[in-house]
């Protein structure tokens, strides 16, 4: 009787981590992650895209807003340089064509700084500066 408890245990126990495993590889428990892009500009020389859009990953988890940007003349894969907690209105203006400026709303007086979970200053050589 004994060893059928532990058998059942180790059963359980490897269930349960194939259910974390599961979890961890993808964006929710079925993928459910939806993706909105909200708006995007390319810099004066056409080199660079920077984009702003928002994820939700359903109500288990907040929606994030999300600012990327990727070099154009390869197909890369945009690399995210800001990420904010919560459904900001956020505008990217390039400055010249490696300085980036990323501008929150006025909304933004309700920014907790640990809602910030990415804060990129400098990508490649593109300068990046804030304001909220």
């Amino acid at each position: 009787m004994k060893k059928y408890i532990i058998r059942i245990l180790l059963l359980v126990v490897a269930i349960f981590i194939a259910f974390l495993v599961f979890i961890s590889t993808t964006d929710g428990i079925l993928g459910d992650c939806v993706t909105d892009e909200i708006t995007s500009t390319v810099n004066s020389t056409n080199q660079y895209e920077a984009k702003v859009y928002k994820r939700d990953c359903g109500a288990t988890t907040s929606i994030v807003t999300i600012v990327a940007i990727k070099k154009m003349e390869h197909e890369s894969e945009f690399q995210e340089v800001f990420i904010v907690e919560g459904d900001f209105q956020i505008i990217v203006h390039w400055i010249n064509s490696t300085e980036l400026l990323i501008s929150m709303s006025s909304n933004a007086s309700f920014l907790n700084q640990d809602s910030i979970y990415k804060k990129v200053l400098n990508l490649g050589n593109i300068k990046i500066t804030y304001k909220y």
